[in-house]
């Protein structure tokens, strides 16, 4: 199918697209969103209770060999959870719980170049939290302060072990050797003066001090109202989107025009999204926006079936039932009419009488006395009041019996003989899935438009008729996409300016052919049916006359 009608930027139709979709879900969404609220508003009422303490401790060098000040506080918030602390900790505690599950209770923080740890812990009453961050704090600096011990002493032992054995060496060197008995005195001043301020270190060590012990908390961390109640309703969202595309993605029904091409590939020839103008559509103005649309959609057909001299058809069906075929097809007649074009509309939907409606021709001889053979074409063929150009032939009053004629060859030649008459012929089609009417009219037709009324039709219907249509080789153009068309009555044209109008063609055709020395038997011939009763042999025979005046 060639696409007539400009397409939209792809990044512009996928938001527009989605945002629809948030249009016509938005309940989903809705009910997901409450139903997001509602749960975590039952989690802060039913969840266990968790209260959280923290303790700050001030953690200090203890090497005096360093450069600086810094601790590696990483490696101390480690130590924190190392097995010796924790172990501690539940004897401090006169817990028996597990020293994983334990651990998994602790966490200790460092603040950046601050030479802090934040040690938090959590439990089910605000006591016992307070008395578990600060029995970490207070076994983790005990511990860090027996190690700095451990490690002093290890070196007051060995200063002490290496003064005992230069004291014992100075006493083996004989006086006479002055120059080793030096030598062995100053190194024990130098030992003497390490073990000296080693010893005055290790009395004034400091491993660090809780600056802030643990109190009991107020109100429990977990779960907490201003945390779980926006949590809910953004987990709510989420899921209520993601459960709004899928159930869109699985929708029969079509509900966009930019699912058609996205789903089935169809392109969309004019989409008339729902508003208060669209929701019933009628013959629409010239002048007004959708009456635009309507002429813009005439142009791309004019201009897809180009400027060659043969006479052409336009068939329009629609997808599933509905009066959205009839007011399309009166509106392209009209907007073809408005051109200049010479244009006839057929109605070959026996079943609806719309199209008449809506152009103001009333219910007279039509398609079906045609068929029959009671009525010629010119008889029963009626002007529009709106445009007046346009020449209507309406579904007749026998409708009954011609509903297997459709199909048939007499409708056929039918067609034939209108291709003699008119520039374009448009036909009313019934819609593909109430029978096979549409599909063997589309056999005589040079383009054929599918009507999509949404939300009611179902994709399988469209792609079903377009199947139909090209069956038969139809060249189907593409997708009129409006908003579903209630069966209410349609603004019908006023009797009184429909009248005149709608006076049939047949009288004022009689008229123009009366020629000078044609008799009524003659005139017979011009008007009447032939054997088939189609009308098609309308020529008499008169001698010497020429046959301009029949066109």
């Amino acid at each position: 199918m060639d696409q007539v009608s400009s397409m939209p930027r792809a990044d512009v139709t996928e938001v527009a697209d989605y945002a629809a979709l948030l249009g016509r879900r938005w309940w989903i969404i809705a009910v997901s969103a409450m139903l997001g609220v509602a749960m975590s508003a039952l989690a802060v009422v039913y969840l266990p209770e968790v209260y959280t303490a923290e303790a700050t401790v001030l953690v200090t060098a203890t090497d005096s060999n360093t450069r600086d000040d810094q601790v590696n506080l990483e490696t101390e918030a480690g130590r924190v959870r190392s097995a010796e602390v924790v172990g501690k900790v539940r004897q401090t505690l006169k817990s028996g719980e597990d020293p994983v599950d334990l651990v998994e209770r602790l966490s200790v923080t460092a603040p950046q170049d601050s030479g802090l740890l934040e040690i938090s812990f959590q439990d089910s009453t605000p006591a016992r939290a307070s008395e578990g961050a600060n029995a970490f704090a207070t076994v983790y600096l005990n511990t860090r302060r027996a190690r700095v011990e451990q490690r002093y002493k290890q070196q007051i032992l060995a200063l002490q072990g290496q003064i005992k054995s230069l004291s014992e060496q100075l006493k083996a060197v004989p006086t006479s050797n002055s120059g080793q008995r030096q030598y062995l005195n100053g190194q024990l001043q130098s030992f003497s003066a390490k073990l000296a301020d080693i010893q005055i270190e290790a009395v004034g060590v400091s491993v660090g001090e809780v600056i802030d012990k643990a109190t009991s908390p107020e109100a429990p961390t977990f779960p907490r109202p201003i945390m779980f109640l926006p949590a809910g309703l953004l987990v709510g969202l989420i899921l209520g989107i993601m459960a709004a595309v899928l159930a869109d993605r699985s929708d029969k029904q079509v509900r966009a025009a930019t699912d058609l091409r996205r789903v089935l590939g169809v392109e969309t020839l004019l989409d008339l999204p729902s508003n208060p103008k669209t929701v019933t559509l009628g013959l629409e103005s010239a002048r007004g926006r959708v009456g635009q649309r309507f002429h813009e959609l005439s142009h791309g057909i004019t201009a897809r079936l180009g400027g060659g001299p043969a006479n052409q058809v336009v068939l329009v069906t629609g997808a599933a039932e509905g009066r959205g075929t009839a007011v399309v097809a009166a509106n392209i007649a009209a907007a073809l009419a408005r051109t200049g074009s010479d244009v006839m509309l057929v109605n070959a939907d026996l079943g609806s009488s719309v199209s008449g409606d809506l152009l103001g021709v009333p219910a007279a001889s039509g398609l079906a006395e045609v068929l029959l053979g009671t009525s010629t074409l010119a008889e029963a063929e009626a002007r529009a009041a709106v445009p007046p150009s346009l020449r209507v032939i309406p579904r007749g009053k026998e409708t009954d019996q011609v509903i297997d004629m459709i199909q048939g060859e007499r409708m056929a030649r039918v067609i034939d003989s209108l291709r003699d008459r008119c520039r374009y012929i448009v036909i009313e089609a019934p819609a593909t899935t109430s029978g096979a009417d549409a599909q063997a009219l589309a056999q005589h037709a040079d383009l054929a438009l599918m009507v999509v009324e949404v939300p009611k039709t179902r994709y399988a219907e469209i792609s079903d008729g377009i199947r139909q249509l090209e069956q038969v080789g139809a060249e189907v153009l593409g997708a009129v996409v409006i908003p579903w068309q209630a069966p209410a009555a349609p603004a019908a044209v006023p009797a009184a300016a429909a009248a005149p109008a709608a006076e049939t063609v047949s009288s004022r055709r009689q008229e123009d052919v009366r020629v000078a020395g044609a008799s009524d038997e003659d005139m017979k011939g011009l008007v009447g049916a032939d054997e088939d009763g189609l009308g098609t042999a309308m020529l008499p025979v008169i001698k010497d006359e020429p046959l301009g005046f029949l066109k």
